[in-house]
């Protein structure tokens, strides 16, 4: 047994190191160092080194898949009954997005120098600096994020605004997340024992896939789009980038963010916020522009959010679009005034969750040529808004007071990003997670004035306290303004949570946790 060159596993460092360059890659220096130290090992008998490279070549496909972005290995396994339900065109569109065509013309100009250059080079010298630089690197970042002082907003925990306190305490992220959950585990909205002010209904239209980066690539401006909204906040935390867990959060507004595996066990009665409006004699609604089979939407609102409601009947709808899995997807319109028609009569007052689709990826517009579906979401989306104005013109001819609400579920990841290809939003990214919400106040005797912009990160339990204050106060029968609504309103920091994922700022700068691994800032641009 002795000592040899790495020959052309070199050629497997380099493309990596060229791939976490670009930060297309994390990358794991005592994992990958481990395996060098094994290559370099060579050993006299022939069928042992050939044995050797058998280990090798598997334990080197395995960390190229440690170390990339793609979701943990467990994860794909729990969501192959999803995948199955893709149609055939969609899946073609995805491998599109997943193919890079510069990226394959790269490998291919470092393969050819690697070859011509080998005779005078000795790249195992260069593969053992490399890993060094890299693993000197890390350790400079894990002391970077882990010796940052303790900044605590007593405003997100208290009724009263304050300024920051900055402690010279220091913290690892993972101290850092915890002591956020404990703090937002004090959160809880308390809503009136009994409302005497002017009746009105709330309604929230939670919309999947529109983040503010998804609009940025469209050109189209937050402001402009919500321009006949009374509260806009172009900032809000969906602290999640998947449509259940979204939803969960949100009919669970009433009490601070928790962590992913909590969404799935019961909560306190007064985290759900249809709950507590039901308790003051409202009347819940459920109603859907598709049939919540997919990844048992409908189950979970029901098991999880506290909406057990029947949903309202939309098969007699006309079909808009065509989901990635061929199922129908409805008209927003006819859906919105169809149940404004129906089944908003009989309740005084509604409290009404609606969830649309119409923006998910791999959607096709019915009676249309296919698109491809990054194509058609701006044709989605403005149709999309079409119809949420009509509704709310509906709503204003009624007389009826409404709280609405619009509030996203997530991004759509249009753009794509170093990591994530457009449509992948396994991780939680800043651009997914960051989406426009709004406000509107419909009502004769409201107080309307400008629109007001808060542009500092918020969560769900805002909204919560703007239901539970818009409840204390008189806003529909003119004695308060929307403006005393907004004051001391609770920020949030950005903390948000996929299964087995974590994002969440550190020293102003985003940094995610894969599988209860390591913390690594997520690279930015794109």
């Amino acid at each position: 047994m002795k000592l040899s060159g790495l020959g052309v596993w070199n050629l497997y460092f380099l493309v990596k190191f060229a791939l976490y360059y670009y930060g297309v890659i994390d990358f794991s220096f005592l994992s990958n160092a481990a395996l060098a130290a094994l290559l370099v090992i060579q050993f006299k008998n022939a069928r042992v080194e050939k044995v050797k490279h058998i280990i090798a070549l598997i334990i080197a496909v395995i960390l190229l898949y440690k170390d990339s972005w793609l979701p943990p290995i467990n994860r794909l396994i729990k969501q192959a009954g999803n995948v199955q339900d893709f149609s055939f065109d969609y899946f073609i569109e995805l491998v599109g997005r997943v193919v890079n065509v510069d990226m394959l013309l790269g490998l291919f100009i470092i393969v050819v120098l690697f070859w011509y250059s080998s005779q005078w080079i000795r790249f195992t010298t260069v593969t053992i600096i490399g890993l060094a630089f890299i693993g000197w690197q890390g350790q400079s970042n894990s002391l970077d994020i882990n010796e940052s002082p303790t900044v605590v907003n007593n405003s997100s925990i208290a009724t009263q605004s304050k300024a920051p306190v900055v402690t010279t305490q220091y913290q690892s992220p993972d101290q850092k997340l915890s002591d956020f959950y404990q703090q937002q585990s004090l959160l809880t909205s308390h809503f009136p024992k009994e409302y005497n002010g002017e009746l009105f209904d709330v309604i929230i239209l939670n919309i999947c896939s529109m983040a503010v980066a998804d609009l940025n690539f469209l050109g189209i401006s937050v402001t402009d789009m919500y321009k006949d909204f009374d509260v806009v906040f172009p900032d809000f935390n969906s602290a999640t980038s998947y449509s259940g867990p979204a939803a969960i959060r949100l009919l669970r507004a009433s009490c601070g963010q928790t962590n992913q595996a909590s969404l799935f066990k019961d909560a306190p009665e007064q985290c759900y916020l249809f709950k507590n409006l039901e308790k003051l004699g409202y009347q819940n609604n459920v109603v859907m522009n598709h049939d919540g089979h997919f990844d048992e939407f409908k189950g979970l609102i029901n098991r999880y959010g506290g909406l057990d409601s029947k949903p309202f009947n939309i098969d007699s709808m006309p079909i808009a679009q065509y989901g990635f899995d061929n199922s129908p997807i409805y008209s927003d319109g006819a859906v919105l005034n169809g149940w404004l028609d129906q089944q908003a009569k009989d309740c005084k007052p509604c409290a009404m969750y609606y969830n649309t689709t119409s923006l998910h990826d791999g959607n096709q517009l019915a009676n249309r040529a296919r698109m491809n579906s990054q194509q058609s979401y701006p044709l989605r989306h403005a149709n999309l808004f079409s119809d949420i104005n009509g509704f709310i013109k509906n709503l204003e001819k009624r007389g009826r007071n409404v709280m609405l609400m619009v509030v996203p579920e997530h991004g759509a990841a249009l753009k794509g990003d170093k990591v994530q290809f457009a449509g992948l939003r396994e991780i939680p990214s800043p651009a997914i997670v960051s989406v426009p919400v709004a406000i509107k106040f419909i009502g004769p005797d409201v107080q309307n004035y400008s629109q007001i912009v808060i542009d500092d990160s918020i969560s769900y339990f805002s909204l919560s306290e703007l239901v539970s204050k818009t409840l204390k106060t008189n806003v529909f029968g003119g004695k308060n303004s929307i403006a005393n609504l907004l004051d001391n309103l609770p920020k949030a920091p950005k903390v948000a949570e996929n299964a087995d994922t974590i994002m969440m700022y550190v020293n102003q700068r985003p940094y995610i946790q894969l599988d209860g691994g390591d913390w690594s800032e997520y690279p930015q641009g794109d």
